[in-house]
């Protein structure tokens, strides 16, 4: 009966010395971070399908801020920057799509004649590759022959405008990177 009882105890206290053992509250912050960037990129995956309505900015706003995230984790080595600067061409032909486009022109042309620092990264896209191209183009053609030395610069959209707007971001200095709107 000693013997039993001994091995009662002995059990219990193992058994309570394994619970008190339990994971502890670093190891749980770690299981918890690492839960919660699985979920942000399960979101970010879901994220980066291109939305069928040209016309709806909410729809297409996670769409580019996906395309973003991802493209600066997979070239955080190269771009280093903490405050993308994304500029939304929107499509459409009606007035209200004109007038956005217009002012966005305004907006990235102001940018382009005040000049930006080295470091900086800015990305253009819309659900018109054509009108994003074209935006682009107009608001960089008087800018200045190497005026964006060390200026990180995303055109999102078809390789065929890609290819417009290479030649005319690359004359002003900046790094020049592509994404194909998919």
């Amino acid at each position: 009966m000693k013997k039993y009882a001994f091995r009662t105890i002995l059990a219990l206290s193992a058994a309570l010395l394994l619970v008190a053992c339990g994971p502890s509250e670093e190891e749980k912050a770690k299981v918890a971070e690492a839960a919660a960037k699985a979920d942000a990129m399960a979101k970010e995956t879901a994220a980066l399908v291109m939305p069928k309505d040209t016309i709806d900015k909410a729809a297409w706003a996670p769409y580019f801020k996906a395309v973003v995230t991802k493209f600066l984790r997979d070239n955080a080595a190269t771009v280093k920057t903490n405050h993308p600067y994304v500029y939304y061409i929107p499509g459409g032909d009606d007035d209200a799509a004109k007038t956005d486009r217009a002012n966005g022109l305004d907006n990235i042309q102001t940018t382009v004649q005040r000049g930006v620092l080295p470091g900086a990264f800015m990305t253009f896209g819309g659900p018109n590759s054509t009108f994003t191209a074209d935006t682009v183009l107009a608001a960089f053609k008087d800018a200045k022959d190497g005026a964006f030395k060390g200026v990180y610069i995303l055109f999102i959209g078809a390789p065929a405008d890609s290819e417009r707007v290479k030649p005319e971001i690359e004359r002003t200095g900046a790094t020049y990177y592509f994404v194909e709107l998919k």
